[in-house]
């Protein structure tokens, strides 16, 4: 079992750097979130008005007492306060994420076969595998916004290109362009909030112990660009910046390239992945 890992680019145009927690979280919490406005005609008919879904995850370890992992964590935060992406796996070994493949059917209400092309996160744990009964958590883009958890019926390995949940088939149908699926702890774009910015990240008990309290929201634009322009990341090594890109490499990108309609749009069958596919 591997431990908590966040993984960042402090140098857009460098390599990844890993923060080994080097123990467990002491708690993990999800909040779902989704941006909607209500209306009410005369008769009392509801009329809602749906925009961005995201996940929002709250890491905390208490008390913690390791020198280095302090530094790290507070090197980390003016990263973060610039807007800076960074991604979170509770357990290294498990950082698995794909995406449906776009040349595939989309997944539909009982299918119990899912088809990627394999973990699109190798670069940053490599040996990353999921055995069979394992939670999967299977997410679209918004505005679809759908997101449900399921188990695996067989193990997935890092290249594995066929998720089998045979004993637990999807409940929705899901159109949207990006659907993800991932390890249910493993969250691969994650940015701070604007509300979190004057935080303080990592508390002091008179420096004896430390406290991380640090709460993210999900980046859906970032994580769909990755989909859809087939980027390759960059891993640990020191690769010159041609075998790869970092997140921030890639969000910038699809700024230009890419609008939220097109993001959030239903797969037409008529549309090609991205040139730089690996």
């Amino acid at each position: 079992m591997g431990n908590p890992s966040i993984y960042w680019y402090p140098d857009p145009l460098r390599s990844l750097e890993r923060i080994d927690f080097g123990e467990s979280l002491s708690d993990l919490q999800i909040t779902q979130i989704r941006d909607a406005s209500d209306a009410y005609s005369r008769s009392g008919r509801l009329y809602r008005t749906l925009g961005a879904s995201r996940l929002q995850i709250r890491l905390i370890l208490e008390n913690f007492t390791n020198e280095a992992l302090r530094r790290d964590l507070e090197s980390l935060v003016a990263h973060l306060k610039a807007g800076g992406p960074v991604g979170f796996s509770l357990d290294h070994d498990k950082s698995w994420a794909g995406f449906i493949d776009s040349m595939a059917r989309e997944p539909s209400r009982g299918s119990t076969v899912l088809k990627t092309k394999g973990n699109r996160f190798t670069r940053w744990s490599g040996s990353a595998s999921l055995g069979s009964g394992e939670e999967i958590v299977i997410a679209s883009a918004p505005l679809e916004g759908l997101k449900e958890n399921r188990a695996l019926s067989g193990a997935l390995a890092a290249s594995a290109t066929s998720v089998n949940i045979t004993s637990d088939p999807l409940i929705y149908s899901y159109r949207a362009d990006t659907v993800v699926v991932r390890h249910r702890d493993f969250y691969p774009c994650l940015v701070l909030p604007e509300t979190s910015i004057d935080d303080a990240i990592v508390e002091t008990n008179h420096r004896i112990s430390y406290t991380l309290d640090l709460t993210l929201d999900e980046d859906w634009g970032t994580l769909s660009a990755i989909h859809t322009g087939g980027y390759l990341l960059r891993s640990t090594d020191a690769e010159a910046p041609e075998l790869g890109h970092s997140l921030q490499q890639i969000r910038d990108e699809s700024i230009s390239t890419m609008n939220d309609a097109y993001i959030a749009a239903p797969f037409d069958g008529l549309r090609t992945p991205g040139s730089r596919f690996s």
